[in-house]
């Protein structure tokens, strides 16, 4: 997916960017300022991946995991890697 030229559906982006370029790093970032902490929400994603592999993990990690507030950060961080 060429990222710079392309603009991207927001769910489209955020499926890509779980696949793709989901990391610690990354949960650091979006989830900065979660008042439960990113480490939590990692740890979370983690365990997501162990009990329903990466694809079943993207999908309920947004679905299941966070509340709304927490997935807004979470599509806006998506939407803003692929879109800018």
């Amino acid at each position: 997916m060429d990222k710079k030229t392309n603009k991207t559906e927001p769910l489209t982006c955020y499926f890509h960017f779980m696949f793709n370029a989901w990391n610690e790093s990354q949960a650091k970032k979006v989830f900065a300022n979660a008042s439960c902490g990113w480490q939590y929400l990692w740890q979370k994603w983690c365990r997501f991946c162990d009990e329903y592999g990466l694809n079943g993990a993207i999908t309920l990690y947004y679905v299941e995991g966070l509340d709304k507030n927490l997935r807004k950060a979470l599509a806006d961080a998506a939407n803003e890697y692929y879109n800018g």
